[in-house]
């Protein structure tokens, strides 16, 4: 048995990840703006990094000696998030002198990552290893904000304006400027009336049709970079409130580039990265699912 093994096991690991993260956590407050969850003895400690879609988390395995950063997406919208992700892979690769493996997982969990050896029982190797985990951290922040959306920070609530909503996107969410624009202007062109949100953190407008005194909302647009679709909301409808006819939306949701969401979404909120409808490709396909959503609202 090696000294390192002696000293781990008369330790223990448990003892000796608590201890590292303890470390680590007072390393980020001084190094980075990326927070941590609490210290405990587990073998992740998770961040708030700001992201829209998806979490970040710091890995330490002491039996195999390795220390990693994993970003993962585990929610409804993984599958639509991860697809269009891999078609910007070499984009993200190139954020890391090493490229991460990425592994689709089965039932919509699926995992970026990046790892390296590490022996932790060395403690004086810990200021090097907290380093390395602080740069790819940054690194996957820096690579995704763009591509899975940026949350803005908490401000006053307010009314929602075209004006202000514009300003925000474009200072935090750049990227989505093409889709929110074309959905802003469908609903102009339509001649529907836009809600404007009320949020602090996010800006929000969604756009209405109106059939006999009842308001169909399918999709709210947000500064945070995303795109939430109301199934949820349209459940409580009289033309939705038949699972059946939801998903038969949800078929032609899914019609659109990179959109894979499950049968369970018919009944929930989930959001999409607007940045994977930016090109014009994907841009054309969500105008034509608003036209058809217009269309068998207002035809019933």
């Amino acid at each position: 048995m090696t000294g390192s093994e002696v000293y781990t096991t008369s330790m223990g690991a448990p003892q000796l990840r608590r201890e590292f993260w303890q470390a680590f956590k007072l390393h980020m407050g001084a190094a980075s703006s990326i927070g941590c969850s609490r210290v405990s003895s587990d073998g992740w400690i998770w961040h708030s990094a700001d992201l829209s879609s998806g979490y970040l988390a710091s890995l330490l395995n002491v039996r195999l000696g390795e220390v990693g950063v994993r970003y993962r997406l585990n929610e409804a919208n993984a599958d639509t998030v991860f697809s269009f992700l891999q078609t910007r892979e070499p984009e993200i690769d190139a954020a890391f002198e090493t490229p991460p493996s990425w592994r689709p997982g089965d039932g919509g969990s699926h995992v970026i990552e990046v790892m390296r050896r590490a022996d932790i029982s060395d403690r004086a190797a810990w200021p090097e290893h907290m380093t390395w985990l602080t740069g790819r951290l940054e690194a996957f922040q820096r690579a995704l904000w763009p591509l899975v959306g940026r949350v803005p920070p908490t401000r006053e609530r307010r009314l929602w304006d075209e004006d202000l909503f514009f300003a925000e996107l474009t200072e935090w969410n750049p990227a989505c400027l093409a889709p929110a624009t074309e959905i802003l202007r469908w609903a102009q062109k339509r001649g529907e009336a836009l809600r404007w949100g009320r949020g602090g953190q996010s800006g929000s407008y969604t756009p209405t049709v109106s059939r006999r005194g009842v308001a169909y909302q399918l999709a709210s647009v947000r500064t945070d970079g995303t795109l939430h679709l109301l199934f949820a909301r349209l459940k409580d409808s009289p033309l939705y409130a038949d699972r059946a006819r939801r998903l038969e939306l949800l078929a032609q949701v899914n019609r659109v580039r990179h959109m894979d969401l499950p049968d369970e979404t018919v009944d929930q909120r989930p959001a999409v990265p607007l940045a994977a409808l930016s090109d014009a490709e994907a841009c054309n396909e969500l105008v034509e699912l608003l036209d058809w959503f217009h269309g068998a609202v207002t035809a019933r």
